[in-house]
């Protein structure tokens, strides 16, 4: 339930952070300063959360190697 509850606040975050981005564009023409500002910001949150993300992907992989290395041992010692 929590790790639901997760999924759904990062994906708050991405949504969050490209509607920054979209607001540092439009402000950029009319205030640069507050406009630069606001895109660093959107984009630091999208690196956090890409960085959620990739690390994730690092774990589920290990999962899944870890899950091939065994069933490739029960089919060997199956076979004698």
């Amino acid at each position: 339930m929590l790790t639901k509850w997760l999924g759904v606040l990062e994906a708050a975050v991405v949504f969050g952070g490209l509607a920054g981005l979209v607001t540092g564009m439009y402000l950029l023409p009319t205030s640069p300063l507050p406009g630069v500002m606001v895109i660093l910001a959107s984009m630091a949150m999208l690196v956090s959360s890409v960085g959620k993300l990739c690390e994730a992907q690092e774990v589920r992989q290990e999962c899944d190697t870890g899950r091939e290395r065994f069933s490739r041992s029960r089919a060997g010692s199956s076979g004698r």
